[in-house]
């Protein structure tokens, strides 16, 4: 009968690395514009498609009064920049 012994000398890792790798299942991403510059190009498209209609006064994209609260809103985070 063979017996087995457990060498107690020798410490034993436990190795962590697979909670500091990525996940290779998960979708690989592309790189992302930084948040401020992504902010600043959604407050641009704002002011491109909600413009006045020079025939009713109201918005040109939503109907509302001029200047609508999407207009209002882009406005106020572009000066807060």
């Amino acid at each position: 009968m063979t017996v087995r012994t457990i060498d107690l000398r020798r410490p034993t890792q436990v190795s962590c690395a697979w909670q500091r790798r990525l996940n290779q299942l998960s979708a690989t991403t592309v790189e992302r514009l930084p948040e401020p510059a992504q902010l600043y190009s959604l407050i641009t498209l704002t002011f491109v498609l909600h413009e006045p209609n020079p025939e009713t006064g109201s918005c040109a994209c939503c109907d509302a009064d001029w200047p609508c609260t999407a207009v209002r809103q882009a406005y106020r985070l572009r000066e807060g920049f």
